[in-house]
């Protein structure tokens, strides 16, 4: 079972509400590639924060020590993406507004719809 994190934005003057699932846990995508996947996901002040990172190491650190830091930097993001994404949906105004756990995204919108049928049709 995965958790799923429902991020709801309120309406706001002709702009309708919108809500949307997020699942909790790690991200391999992240993980593996971290800018493709920022970018995927609509983040992309995280994926140019990540190159910036990514491109100060390369010119701060030395050769040998380079590829540790990077690894480093990329297991935390497959870590912690999920938080990212759900701290920069904040950011754009979206709250958190329930937990739910189901085995997948389709589970989990039926899940808010037997629970908050309101937040499921600002989902569609």
């Amino acid at each position: 079972m995965r958790v799923w994190t429902v991020q709801v934005r309120p309406p706001a003057g002709a702009r309708a509400p919108r809500t949307l699932l997020v699942r909790d846990g790690f991200a391999w995508g992240a993980l593996l590639v971290p800018t493709l996947w920022f970018l995927s996901n609509g983040l992309v002040a995280l994926a140019l924060m990540h190159v910036a990172l990514v491109a100060a190491m390369g010119a701060v650190l030395p050769a040998a020590a380079l590829p540790f830091a990077i690894a480093g930097v990329q297991l935390f993001i497959g870590f912690e993406a999920r938080s990212l994404q759900c701290w920069w949906l904040g950011l754009r105004g979206f709250r958190p507004a329930a937990v739910l756990v189901a085995r997948n995204a389709d589970a989990a919108f039926l899940n808010l719809a037997a629970f908050r049928p309101d937040l499921a049709r600002a989902a569609v």
